[in-house]
């Protein structure tokens, strides 16, 4: 299938996470300020690399997360974003995932082809066999809504005041997309 949102010369490539990547992971957790308004989830920032590295490859190895990295020009140790697919569920195909793109790198269209290169991958892998994808996002996170509603996701559903954000509340929105819709 011809990729809409990649031009044919682009030279981003999305590669799965190598350990050589998990020095510059972890050094966006240290250096991000608003992870807040990045998930519903507690917020856990593990307190040395030692622990993220455990944790990441722990997660890994037992199968319950894919993790990808977006690279340019085959530079395997500069990483520019990630993306993580998790909560898979085989009896109804599907599986949810996150991206993040550190501050250094937002605003440059990387989210964009590095979701571009993400469905692709996962519709295309017969191994993991899914049928939908799904992401959750703060209604609070206009680019994240923009970038899903780009790739047509559709809008399934809204928890009220699920995110909070120091003393504000906002809506969680859940996205989804379904193969069949991808390959339209």
């Amino acid at each position: 299938m011809k990729n809409k949102f990649l031009n044919s010369n682009e030279e981003y490539e999305l590669i799965t996470l190598r350990e050589s990547h998990l020095q510059p992971l972890f050094s966006w957790n240290l250096e991000e300020k608003d992870f807040e308004k990045y998930t519903c989830r507690p917020l856990r920032i593990p307190q040395s690399f030692e622990e993220y590295t455990n944790k990441t490859l722990k997660a890994i190895s037992e199968e319950n997360q894919k993790i990808y990295i977006l690279i340019k020009n085959k530079e395997y140790n500069n990483p520019l974003g990630k993306i993580a697919l998790f909560d898979f569920n085989p009896r109804n195909h599907s599986a949810e995932f996150g991206y993040y793109i550190p501050s250094s790198n937002r605003g440059q269209g990387l989210g964009v082809i590095m979701l571009s290169l993400f469905i692709q991958e996962i519709f295309t892998d017969d191994k993991l066999n899914l049928n939908k994808i799904y992401a959750t996002t703060s209604s609070n996170n206009i680019p994240s809504i923009k970038i899903l509603e780009k790739f047509s996701f559709t809008l399934d559903g809204r928890l009220r005041e699920h995110y909070w954000i120091k003393e504000e509340k906002y809506d969680q929105l859940n996205y989804s997309i379904l193969k069949r819709e991808w390959k339209e």
